[in-house]
């Protein structure tokens, strides 16, 4: 980047070592995927984790790019600018990388697991479970034990998991066993677990309402990346191999 003295969304296509980067990756995030899935599931869900990928690198080359410059405008030294790209680097793929691997784990899982599950919705429900432990979210104890049929509209939403790091699972019950929880309640307690509103008014955890196993994919469709300037153009010529 320093040496092209800026980036381009287009580039992601077309520079070697972006391409490459996209697709290490990707790769690395398809590793996630349990070898349960269903083999039309695990493509749909690879090619998922290739296009975050392209939004991931993407966004973290614009950050790059506004680092080359002064604020007069001038171009950094290299020093200057490696030193911040270091630093750029750690948050990317240290922090950011093993959260999203984590989410990568539990949703191809969650994934599979509803690939799995019985069609006979009066026989086998569907139920709501934490970890257990000290580390639960509260608003995710909340849900702890919610038993609904899997055609209920909260599983379309709030079928985990439901945020970064989170440990939630969904298994299937028998109907006989357990006492059929109130859809509209749980709805509202998953609306509320998946809310918290930024200084933008914005909410950022809304883009965890959503099924990895209904919808075929590893990552929330609307995540953070997906909103940074250029986005679509950076990816949609991206060469995806499986």
């Amino acid at each position: 980047m320093f040496e092209r003295k800026g980036y381009n969304p287009k580039d992601l296509s077309k520079v070697k070592e972006y391409k490459e980067f996209v697709q290490v990756t990707g790769d690395l995030l398809s590793y996630a995927i349990s070898h349960e899935v269903p083999e039309k599931m695990r493509e749909y869900l690879e090619k998922d984790a290739f296009i975050f990928s392209g939004l991931r690198t993407h966004a973290q080359l614009t950050e790059a790019r506004s680092l080359l410059t002064d604020n007069n405008g001038n171009i950094r030294s290299y020093n200057e600018f490696e030193q911040d790209i270091l630093k750029l680097n750690e948050k990317y793929n240290t922090f950011y990388l093993e959260a999203e691997y984590q989410f990568a784990v539990s949703s191809s899982q969650s994934a599979a697991n509803w690939a799995d599950l019985q069609d006979n919705t009066e026989r086998y429900w569907l139920q709501y479970r934490t970890a257990g432990d000290e580390r639960v979210r509260a608003s995710h104890a909340q849900l702890n034990n919610t038993t609904l049929p899997k055609d209920d509209p909260f599983w379309f939403s709030y079928y985990p998991p439901n945020g970064w790091r989170c440990r939630c699972v969904a298994v299937e019950v028998l109907a006989v066993d357990y006492k059929l929880s109130d859809s509209k309640k749980a709805i509202a307690i998953g609306e509320k677990a998946t809310t918290h509103i930024n200084s933008d008014n914005k909410n950022t955890l809304e883009i965890f309402r959503f099924n990895p196993g209904m919808e075929n994919k590893m990552f929330p469709p609307n995540n953070a990346y997906t909103k940074v300037v250029g986005a679509k153009t950076a990816t949609k010529n991206l060469s995806y191999a499986a």
